[in-house]
């Protein structure tokens, strides 16, 4: 979810609950989406006040913008300010904040947002959640804030529902169950919708429905030029192959997606736990067990240590089948010793979504709230690799001794999750989107947390830590990443996150955004 995020969210991988019973280890497994900025910047700015760029320039001024924008224009300083200019991530406080932000309601606003940097009033950045790993939904120009674009409308005659560009993933699943029907997507319930899909969108029903862009069938958005544009496969093909895992906020800013809906499952949950002198064994019998894995069967196997207790390794995932999770489970589990914790939980699409966010027994208002508030957020660094093959001896040892010596002072927990994809993912060729890694195992994201009330704290050692993990499986996962997961360290970025359809990128870029509007630090180049 780069650039384009919207809202508020938790951190990436934010506590996942099992039918209010058991708690799926890592805060850092479920919600460590992108980002929400700066707190507090002191410049006292007023409307009157010209664009960055200073009077008698002959370019447009925030005055004329103001009256352009239906939910108002908030310059540093202002009232309301701090509050509307930071992002999920507490550690991006310490940047410079934006200049100004628009409260987008409309299409319109947007398009006037976009007109108003093409013309050189201030560089712009898009947020959706403000989840960008970056911090890049952010930036010290105009920030186009587009979580009042928040509507979800079913239609159930079509089997489809059109989401605003801003809807965050708790109210789109609430909405979605409330008419029985579901998409697949993540499960951090303050990611934005939009963030996710352009990325590609991995989450529990992936690889039985498709990464979320795959279900994706029309956009309305908001090109450089200012044009509201709604494209799919047939109007604009090559721009809405672009959106469809290219990232966010690199062609055009998204009002609204349509996406292709089924009708809503019922979910079993389960989580497994073993001590971690076991990590290697059962980390190499759950890699060996994926290609075998039924689309309906979704896991995830996450190395963590939370340096106050120590580290620990568990399995944990979603099961829509038909049978028991029990069964599905019995081949994996066969090669294993018992494990130390168990539970399954069966529930309904809306109850297992909010579940797996951390907010069962909540609605989807509350589970929001509750991920924003200081005692859910903490401060995050990630970064991603790609899976594409089997981790040999070598490699388990080397991903377990890493998680398992980690040591930094004020960490909370830090570690590594292997989230697998395949399934309905990899029947989709790796050129018909953006997204080229269909063949692939799983991603894997590598992730440290510290405490809120520490956001200040140099996240240099916590940057190391993660990048650390990332270098100690590089020899066997090459240097594929994953564009919602974006790491500024990665220098040859466009190879890592789009491998041979990055050459397409760039020319679609040329194409639709030659002055670069739609601009931040990994964004498709020119």
């Amino acid at each position: 979810m780069m650039g384009q995020v919207s809202g508020r969210q938790l951190s990436r991988r934010e506590a996942l609950r099992l039918g209010g019973a058991a708690v799926i280890s890592g805060a850092l497994a479920a919600c460590t989406h992108d980002v929400h900025g700066s707190g507090s910047h002191s410049t006292d700015a007023s409307l009157t006040s010209p664009a960055p760029s200073g009077s008698g320039s002959g370019k447009p001024s925030f005055a004329q913008l103001a009256p352009r924008i239906s939910g108002g224009l908030v310059l540093a300083g202002a009232p309301g300010y701090d509050a509307a200019a930071l992002l999920y991530n507490p550690r991006f406080a310490r940047q410079a904040g934006p200049a100004a932000i628009a409260h987008c309601r409309s299409a319109a606003d947007v398009a006037a947002c976009v007109e108003f940097a093409a013309a050189g009033g201030a560089a712009l950045r898009l947020r959706n959640g403000g989840h960008s790993y970056g911090g890049w939904s952010s930036g010290t120009g105009l920030v186009a804030d587009l979580s009042g674009l928040n509507s979800v409308v079913v239609d159930t005659n079509a089997m489809t529902a059109t989401v605003g560009g801003g809807a965050l993933l708790a109210n789109v699943y609430a909405q979605l169950a409330a008419s029985n029907v579901a998409i697949g997507a993540g499960s951090c319930p303050t990611v934005g919708i939009s963030g996710l899909t352009l990325g590609g969108g991995v989450g529990v029903l992936s690889r039985a429905y498709g990464l979320t862009c795959d279900q994706l069938r029309s956009a309305q958005i908001v090109t450089a030029d200012g044009q509201t544009r709604t494209i799919d496969a047939q109007h604009e093909p090559d721009l809405f192959w672009a959106l469809r895992g290219g990232g966010g906020g690199s062609f055009a800013a998204v009002t609204s997606l349509t996406f292709a809906v089924r009708p809503a499952p019922q979910m079993s949950t389960y989580f497994l736990q073993w001590p971690y002198a076991n990590a290697g064994s059962v980390f190499a019998a759950w890699q060996q067990w994926l290609p075998t894995l039924p689309r309906e069967l979704w896991a995830t196997c996450k190395l963590l240590n939370d340096p106050g207790h120590g580290p620990k390794i568990t399995v944990s995932g979603t099961w829509i089948g038909s049978g028991s999770v029990a069964a599905a489970l019995a081949s994996l589990l066969a090669q294993l010793p018992k494990p130390s914790v168990s539970s399954t939980t069966t529930g309904s699409y809306g109850s297992t979504m909010l579940g797996e966010a951390g907010c069962s027994n909540q609605d989807a208002g509350s589970c929001i709230t509750g991920a924003l508030a200081p005692a859910k957020r903490q401060a995050f660094a990630a970064t991603s690799s790609i899976m594409q093959q089997a981790l040999p001896e070598a490699g388990i040892a080397a991903i377990v001794a890493a998680v398992g010596a980690a040591d930094v002072a004020s960490m909370v927990e830090g570690g590594v999750s292997f989230d697998a994809i395949g399934g309905a993912i990899g029947e989709v060729a790796s050129d018909a989107t953006a997204f080229p890694y269909r063949t692939a195992l799983a991603t894997v994201q590598y992730t440290a947390t510290w405490p809120y009330a520490q956001a200040g704290l140099d996240p240099a050692p916590f940057d190391s830590f993660v990048r650390g993990e990332r270098a100690a499986l590089s020899p066997w996962l090459g240097s594929a990443a994953y564009v919602n997961y974006a790491d500024a360290s990665i220098t040859d970025f466009a190879a890592a996150y789009w491998g041979a359809n990055a050459a397409r990128l760039k020319q679609i870029k040329q194409t639709y955004d030659p002055s670069n509007v739609f601009s931040f630090p990994q964004s498709v180049p020119l």
